[in-house]
């Protein structure tokens, strides 16, 4: 290299001419087209052919002779066309030099500039040729194609980032806005980047279109789906988010229709069945519950009493529609949330057909429990059965009758009190807690109450689904026949009684306590006092309860039951939908209950300190039944019992966030 030489390199991404004013070593020290000097090694030098000029001329000189290059070279880019050189060398599948390429594009000899006209073509439109070193590769067809149909692609997304842009800007300011054509792709990309966040698929397109539209708060995702009216403003992003579905499949709801066609025909009656109609059954539950799964019946034998407990058969409804037994599978449970509920099966069976309605007749699987005048069991059979359910009442209704001494509902209390002793007597164990009870009515009015767990009605209730839910499991047992079992181990502690609640006693025997396992296997269940125990008193509402009712009734029926293999394969797929579903329905409690507690910010509550922490306290709000963080702090210190003084200092729902300060 020699002073005055023409040369080419890359500077930010852009080819710049210079002419080497010196030598220096292995540096050159130029001066560059834009009037600037530098000082670069020779790799970075892409063409040294050009003309060598008189270094003694004027900067001014060496100036304009690159700038006139410059404008000579682009003006030949516009004489030559890079698909015609393609179409000429393609075929040959081998490497080209810049100067073959600029002689076949160019008569030969070729000049600088037409070299340089080549090369920066080349640069600029990299669809026909691959560069490798110093070297072009023809690019195949189909990769040419490839890359065409990427360029519409993206050219296609600007123009959508441009319009939708425009749309969500007019949608944020408030103004009227035509949506664009691509308004569906849009909402999805939003929807998706309101749920995931940078975990969102298409994030980089959701950040392009609100960055276009200068929409930069953090919540501006969901608040756009909320003028656009496709979410509300209390719309649950967990149920989205978890992919919790709520809208049944047509296949399902088809096959509802055939079993509800089928049922309007009348119940016709299968060998083993028994018609305990004459028995008018009553059901308790809930005010608010509309699938109702469970009776309860009881009459004099002699002197002793016999106390019938029916659950509905949902299997037998089920049984040869595939659709809705997979759809109930892949839902596990109900899902009761403060907004709403979502059901396993469709709820023409759920509310209709399946559930145990005054004055309609029904299959069930009964268990007819007899008991001595002293309420002591001396024997039980469990019996497919057709019933007629007699009266319905709510907790509080059968509260009251109590009161009053109603002698169905007397006799039956007696009796379930005999039977929560005797479990005592085997080693349960019970922890009093009130329930918290948060609805939100039709005018979205958000009613927050505590329910006592432990009235009488709620308890006998209890107690007779323990006692047929344990006689199930020992039927199942003795038969060896595979079901759904839980069990739980003895607690780590000894558990001291607790008349009422008390949240920090509460709090530290959930410590102690151990988990409750599923399994195929019997086991025993410590904190019920159980020998082997299992769920099958809501199978409307619980799959695993319905699986069960299904092999009970294979048994009692002599037809197919699910072989353990079969079992534990379900207890995999569904065990991790019910932990996503307890997740959710744990979330949006909790957001309600935010909600609520939005319009109570600056009041104060009394609370109970549970643990306390380096820098935080774990404590009970006692009129709100719920378990929140307290900031510490220099000042007051607390200890674990300490009732305080506490402040709302701030609740959002959406965000998350419930800040109690102590007062």
């Amino acid at each position: 290299m020699e002073p005055g030489k023409v040369v080419a390199f890359f500077e930010q991404k852009e080819i710049l001419l210079a002419v080497c004013l010196e030598v220096k070593g292995n540096k050159l020290h130029l001066l560059a087209e834009e009037n600037r000097e530098m000082t670069l090694g020779p790799n970075r030098i892409v063409l040294s052919s050009g003309p060598t000029l008189n270094p003694n001329s004027s900067r001014e000189a060496h100036l304009q002779t690159l700038k006139s290059a410059v404008e000579r070279q682009k003006k030949l880019v516009s004489t030559f066309f890079l698909r015609e050189l393609w179409e000429l060398v393609w075929e040959e599948r081998r490497e080209f030099g810049l100067r073959e390429l600029a002689e076949l594009t160019f008569n030969p000899p070729v000049t600088f500039d037409q070299e340089m006209a080549v090369f920066r073509a080349l640069f600029e439109d990299r669809l026909y040729f691959k560069p490798k070193a110093d070297l072009y590769e023809p690019r195949e067809p189909e990769k040419i194609e490839e890359i065409l149909l990427q360029i519409e692609r993206e050219a296609e997304q600007a123009r959508e980032i441009e319009e939708g842009s425009r749309w969500l800007a007019r949608i944020w300011s408030g103004e009227p806005a035509a949506p664009p054509s691509g308004k569906d792709e849009i909402i999805r990309v939003l929807k998706e980047f309101a749920l995931l966040g940078t975990e969102a698929p298409d994030q980089a397109k959701a950040r392009a279109l609100l960055q276009a539209a200068q929409i930069s708060p953090p919540h501006a995702p969901f608040e756009l789906l909320v003028r656009m009216g496709v979410w509300g403003e209390d719309e649950n992003l967990f149920l989205h988010r978890y992919q919790i579905s709520q809208a049944f499949p047509e296949k399902v709801l088809s096959e509802a229709e055939q079993i509800l066609a089928r049922s309007s025909r009348g119940i016709t009656p299968q060998p083993q069945d028994c018609d305990l109609t004459f028995l008018h059954p009553l059901t308790i539950d809930s005010e608010f519950s509309r699938d109702i799964d469970d009776g309860l019946s009881v009459q004099r034998v002699g002197n002793d009493l016999e106390v019938g407990i029916h659950i509905t058969d949902v299997a037998s409804y089920l049984n040869g529609f595939e659709e809705t037994f997979r759809e109930a599978m892949a839902r596990a449970t109900s899902i009761y949330l403060p907004d709403q509920r979502i059901p396993m099966i469709p709820p023409a069976l759920s509310e209709g057909a399946c559930s145990l309605i005054v004055g309609e007749k029904r299959r069930a699987l009964s268990f007819l429990v007899r008991f001595d005048p002293e309420g002591r069991m001396l024997e039980y059979r469990i019996v497919p059965s057709i019933i007629q359910v007699e009266r319905r009442l709510s907790y509080d209704q059968a509260d009251q009758l109590l009161e009053e001494m109603d002698e169905e509902l007397t006799l039956l209390k007696r009796i379930s009190e005999r039977l929560g002793r005797r479990r005592t007597e085997m080693g349960a164990f019970f922890i009093p807690r009130p329930e918290r009870v948060i609805r939100v009515n039709r005018d979205r009015e958000i009613l927050l109450y505590k329910r006592d767990r432990e009235s009488p009605a709620q308890k006998m209730v209890s107690e007779f689904m323990i006692l047929a839910n344990s006689l199930a499991a020992l039927f199942l047992k003795e038969k060896e026949v595979p079901a759904i079992y839980r069990g739980q181990m003895e607690p780590r502690e000894k558990v001291p009684p607790m008349e009422k609640f008390e949240a920090l006693q509460a709090y530290r025997l959930r410590r102690i306590l151990s988990r409750v396992e599923v399994s195929t296997r019997p086991s025993r269940h410590a904190g019920l006092g159980a020998e082997a125990y299992l769920t099958l008193t809501s199978p409307i509402r619980r799959f695993y309860d319905l699986l069960v009712e299904h092999q009970m009734l294979g048994v009692l029926r002599g037809t197919a039951v699910m072989a353990q293999e079969q079992l534990e394969g379900i207890i995999s797929q569904v065990g991790p939908i019910l932990s996503r579903v307890g997740l959710v329905e744990e979330l949006t409690e909790q957001y309600w209950i935010m909600r609520f507690l939005e319009k109570k910010i600056g009041s104060t509550t009394t609370a109970v300190i549970l643990d306390r922490f380096p820098n935080r306290y774990h404590i009970h709000l006692e009129e709100y039944l719920l378990e929140v963080d307290m900031p510490g702090g220099p000042g007051r210190e607390f200890v674990p019992g300490d009732q305080v003084l506490v402040r709302i200092e701030k609740s959002n729902a959406r965000q998350g966030i419930l800040k109690i300060v102590p007062v």
